[in-house]
């Protein structure tokens, strides 16, 4: 996607498509760019440059710069442990709460009510597994097929909504309420027909009104359970926008509540990376740029939150390095949202698939960096998720 930003706007990372202007002639600066020096910014602005179109496909985005510039949210500090060794973990808590979700959908279809207090414990153990090591589940639980969609959504959103809490410094009992709303949330589409739920392309138009009849089926469902005033208002409100676009009933800004503003990133954010029948999921890396660019659509201070949370560059997220080689992200980065792990496979240079390497981005000798993105279904012949999920040897 290409945009146009201000020259002041411009920050290293970002990709110049066009800069609208014929007459410049300096040896920095040209069409087709990436912005790698802060030098070359400045020859942008001392030329009098106002207007940038910047390609977010190739580079960071202006709404991405604002979520690292933000200061009102530090990091959240987790309990240490292994990256690996708590992916395992998170594969039999996935494993396990998608039993329980399908036993909770089964129940809703056949008309029982829904025991909501019944859920804490695996919102608990969801909690527990993000304090150890937030990246390990919230990548794990990226990995849907078809057929378990619907049951491992609502656990994505649980163990999103955690995170997101957390990175907002909501109490713990806040933060438990957003992990069983995220859980809860999509409880209405045991209402809808399996032939449209399962449906292995895209949705009709009638189809989809159909579909969107969702969060009022939940909220009655849950109303019906006895479940608390939060847990039905983000079953009804969580598509929402900001700018009132949304549904059932077009909200608007603060209209809007708290969680269920939290519970729009999260849902949006796993649906638009995860595997469809009828289209591939999204790089999580370009996930972050696109949902950026969407006017209207987030509250902006969740969703720079959001981006602290799960990181720029997710693990999973398959990237470009500057050295022309292409790695997929291992483990987050500790001191910065930009310089993560990775595990380099292939250069770009020769042509050549390499053996599997762990860079270390931030690490103080490492003189390779972040330059974009890649399109993760130009690299479907390689499982790239094996290379994050096991250690390299």
């Amino acid at each position: 996607m290409i945009i146009k930003v201000q020259a002041h706007e411009l920050r290293t990372g970002m990709y110049v498509h066009k800069l609208e202007v014929f007459w410049l002639k300096d040896p920095l600066v040209h069409n087709a760019m990436l912005l790698t020096t802060q030098q070359q910014i400045n020859s942008i602005v001392e030329n009098d440059i106002k207007e940038v179109w910047i390609d977010l496909d190739k580079g960071r985005g202006p709404e991405l710069v604002a979520a690292l510039d933000e200061p009102e949210l530090p990091e959240v500090a987790t309990e240490s442990g292994d990256m690996y060794q708590e992916i395992e973990q998170a594969q039999a808590i996935c494993l396990n709460a998608k039993g329980q979700v399908m036993d909770m959908f089964s129940d809703a279809r056949l008309g029982r009510t829904i025991d909501t207090v019944s859920t804490l414990p695996l919102v608990d153990e969801i909690g527990g597994s993000i304090s150890r090591h937030p990246a390990a589940l919230l990548s794990v639980v990226r990995l849907k097929t078809h057929d378990d969609y619907t049951y491992l959504h609502s656990v994505a959103v649980c163990a999103l909504m955690v995170s997101l809490a957390r990175q907002l410094e909501l109490d713990e009992e806040q933060i438990r309420r957003a992990g069983t709303a995220g859980l809860l949330h999509d409880v209405g589409k045991a209402g809808i027909s399996l032939a449209i739920l399962n449906k292995p392309g895209k949705l009709t138009g009638p189809e989809f009104e159909v579909m969107k009849q969702h969060p009022v089926l939940g909220e009655a469902l849950l109303r019906k359970s006895g479940a608390r005033e939060d847990l039905l208002d983000v079953a009804l409100h969580h598509h929402e926008k900001m700018n009132g676009s949304g549904y059932p009933h077009g909200l608007k800004g603060k209209e809007i509540s708290l969680l269920a503003r939290m519970a729009a990133v999260c849902d949006v954010y796993d649906a638009v990376t995860s595997n469809r029948p009828y289209k591939a999921g999204w790089n999580p890396a370009n996930a972050m740029h696109h949902m950026a660019s969407w006017e209207g659509h987030f509250d902006r201070k969740i969703f720079y939150a959001f981006v602290k949370a799960v990181g720029i560059y997710p693990v999973g997220s398959v990237v470009r390095l500057a050295s022309g080689r292409v790695a997929v992200v291992a483990e987050p980065g500790v001191g910065s949202l930009l310089q993560p792990k990775v595990c380099v496979f292939y250069s770009l240079v020769t042509n050549q698939s390499l053996c599997p390497e762990i860079v270390d981005l931030a690490d103080r000798y490492c003189w390779d960096s972040i330059a974009s993105p890649e399109e993760s279904a130009c690299w479907s012949e390689v499982n790239v998720d094996s290379l994050w999920m096991k250690p390299v040897a």
